[in-house]
């Protein structure tokens, strides 16, 4: 691994040294000195998603992000990556366009990350298509569980969990309240955004009910380099959801969020492809539409609490090039259900919770070309698959008198899945998710954890039944007109992809470190993901003889494939730590993901180079000011044998404010500025530059009665 470069180290120098004056500063210490408990500490962030229980971050055996209401309101994230950028071992790649934006975690690719929203499934995934279409001014919270977790998940959650959470009523109102609006509207000068948004929630004795939209328009990116990104977006955004208790027993639960775009750029998204015949500027309709119901049984009695969800989502992307009069679609709809019961009981002396279920669920695809005679459309295959599965986990705490106590988590989830298309032969399979985890809470302050996993991804349609023209170039002689071009080849003998992840890590906290009520906690966990039979993408670039002699045919630019990868290795680490005093805030995190072949010694995978963060807030609450001010640093990254894909390390500095000028705190301004010094940096497999300096401002009423 390199040295860090100039602006890493100063990134790195900067976290040291705030935390050092942090621990020297008796100024510091002795203005916090009055201040309450502190809020957000691990031991009040309860996450869901990650065991399907109630268990609180610190005490998970793992590591978990959690990003809460409060959170997205201090930082209006306008897209993926500025949503996701602080997650440690994730990265949204694929550069600032929004359509080009996929996400990795530890290595692996967006097909081994499941992806929720509200409970609900999100199987959308393309190359230059984009992976995931919502706004987060319509999110209330975000959970990121890190590590194998298809013992709850199946399919998909090799690398972990992201679950994505709209805004609710309990989010807009208190206990006491009856109805509530809020109502925002921004401005950021990178790509000249404007955003409007409004939501609307109410409760009576036995209904609640939220309601939003969110109108966003932008231009051109300008980028770091200096160089101008086409791209513009017209999005409008919104959702609905209510919570009906029939009963005391019985309650629903229903959702619906959508997406529109309408997108002006490049056939491929991604990168800085630029606009020619090759890849033309073409109109993009994005929609995407998740339906999801859920009827809770929790009767009188510790066995039952019992959730019957079904789930149905429509994700499309459908482009216009009005040059040559093509169009091309491709669909995608899941459709799913999921029934499950935690119950709790005592097993000997220690109280225990069982969480069982069964989930079926199906993707159906469907692809085409308005420039094929037979309407094939290259890369998105016509055809569904299928997947049933049960699992089961159990969570129970072992008191060990002197030595603490034992939180345990076994669990195991079995699950078959088809596919089947009319290009090509099915393909189907069956794998067993086990998975154990433990955390050795040896005091309130410090425990250990560990866990190994083993998870897995079955084939998507894409991969399996690649089918049409990959890419089209002038004949190497001829020249244009006359075009050959590179042909997906399916392959619907692919294996499913298996990983085995062994994970171990500590954690310490502490109240009153400094003063009485300050608080600071620290969590780390080093990883090992052995993967076999990885999926990957060949391109065999390569020209026939018979183009080079008359008459120069046949001729074609060779094929593209999926195969399997018969042997690698994936591991990293992460590091995140948090100290709260009242009035300052600091977080941070530094982390690292690396992998090979083991067979060649290559390297492999979605790798990050050595990198983190530092974020400093600090609260003038009788001024009702925040400001606040975050570093983002990585090293040199020069994990692959290509050195054009080598990128240089950075760090990149935002700044940021927000005032609430009334006293009842109902409007609120947030300005920032973000890459002050206008840094030229690349995200690694990103192939371009992030934008430049860029101001935002966010203005914000809310109201509730």
């Amino acid at each position: 691994m390199s040295h860090l470069s100039a602006p890493a180290r100063l990134g790195a120098l900067l976290a040291g040294a705030s935390l050092i004056a942090l621990a020297a500063s008796p100024a510091l210490a002795q203005s916090a000195s009055a201040a309450s408990p502190q809020e957000g500490a691990s031991e009040d962030v309860i996450v869901v998603k990650a065991t399907r229980t109630t268990l609180s971050s610190f005490d998970y055996p793992g590591v978990v992000s959690v990003i809460t209401l409060d959170d997205l309101e201090a930082e209006r994230p306008y897209d993926l990556a500025d949503l996701l950028e602080d997650v440690p071992g994730l990265e949204v790649s694929g550069g600032p366009r929004r359509t080009g934006q996929t996400l990795t975690l530890r290595g692996l690719s967006r097909e081994n990350i499941a992806l929720l929203v509200n409970g609900a499934r999100q199987n959308f995934s393309s190359a230059h298509d984009g992976a995931l279409f919502l706004d987060p001014a319509l999110l209330g919270r975000v959970e990121t569980v890190r590590g194998g977790a298809s013992s709850l998940y199946g399919s998909g959650a090799a690398g972990g969990v992201v679950a994505f959470e709209t805004l609710n009523a309990d989010d807009l109102m208190s206990d006491d309240e009856r109805l509530a609006a809020r109502l925002s509207a921004g401005y950021r000068s990178a790509n000249e955004e404007t955003r409007g948004a409004a939501a609307l929630a109410g409760r009576s004795d036995r209904i609640s009910a939220a309601a939003g939209l969110s109108v966003r328009q932008s231009g051109d990116i300008e980028l770091g380099s200096g160089d101008t990104l086409p791209a513009e977006d017209e999005i409008f955004a919104g959702f609905a959801s209510a919570r009906i208790e029939l009963s005391q027993a019985v309650s629903l639960d229903a959702s619906w969020i959508g997406f529109r775009n309408d997108v002006l750029e490049p056939n491929n998204g991604q990168g800085d492809a630029g606009v020619d015949s090759l890849n033309p500027l073409v109109d993009k309709a994005v929609e995407s539409d998740s339906l999801q119901a859920t009827l809770g049984i929790d009767p009188a009695s510790r066995l039952v609490d019992l959730d019957l969800t079904a789930y149905h989502n429509i994700g499309a992307v459908d482009e216009f090039d009005p040059l040559i009069d093509r169009s091309l679609q491709r669909d995608l709809t899941t459709t799913g259900l999921r029934v499950e019961n935690r119950a709790v009981f005592d097993l000997g002396p220690q109280e225990t919770a069982l969480v069982t279920g069964a989930e079926w669920y199906e993707d159906e695809q469907d692809g085409f070309d308005s420039a094929d005679p037979s309407g094939v459309r290259g890369g998105a295959p016509d055809g569904s698959t299928t997947f049933y599965g049960v699992y089961a986990q159990l969570e129970t705490r072992v008191d060990t008198g002197p030595l603490g106590e034992l939180i345990l988590v076994p669990g195991v989830r079995w699950d078959r899945f088809e596919s089947d298309s009319p290009l090509s032969d099915a393909s189907q399979d069956e794998a067993l998710s086990p998975r154990v985890a433990a955390t050795w809470r040896l005091t309130e302050e410090f425990n250990l954890f560990a866990s190994w996993s083993e998870a897995f991804r079955a084939p998507s349609l894409n991969e399996l039944y690649l089918n049409g023209t990959h890419f089209s170039l002038p004949h190497p002689i001829l020249g244009a007109p006359n075009f050959i071009t590179n042909r997906f080849i399916a392959n619907p003998s692919l294996q499913p992809e298996e990983t085995e992840t062994i994970e171990i890590g500590a954690g310490w906290q502490r109240t009153g470190l400094f003063t009485a009520n300050d608080h600071f906690e620290v969590k780390g966990a080093w990883y090992q993901t052995e993967a076999q039979d990885l999926i990957n993408l060949s391109v065999n670039f390569a020209f026939n003889p018979t183009c080079f002699a008359p008459p120069f045919a046949p001729c074609s630019a060779g094929t593209t494939v999926s195969d399997n990868v018969a042997d690698a290795t994936l591991k990293g680490f992460e590091i995140m730590a948090r100290y709260d005093n009242g009035p300052l805030r600091l977080t941070g995190a530094l982390y690292d993901v690396d992998g090979e072949d083991n067979a060649t010694g290559e390297p492999l995978g979605a790798l990050q180079p050595t990198g983190g963060y530092l974020d400093a807030l600090w609260r003038f609450d009788a001024q009702r000011l925040d400001l606040g001010a975050r570093v983002v640093f990585a090293d040199d990254f020069d994990k692959t044998s290509d050195p054009a894909a080598h990128r240089d390390g950075y760090a990149v500095l935002d700044v940021r404010g927000s005032w609430q000028p009334l006293a009842d705190r109902r409007v609120r301004l947030d300005v920032g500025v973000e890459n002050v010094f206008d840094e030229e940096y690349e995200r690694v497999f990103a192939g371009v530059a992030e934008a430049g300096r860029s101001l935002r401002v966010d203005l914000t009423w809310t109201g509730a009665w």
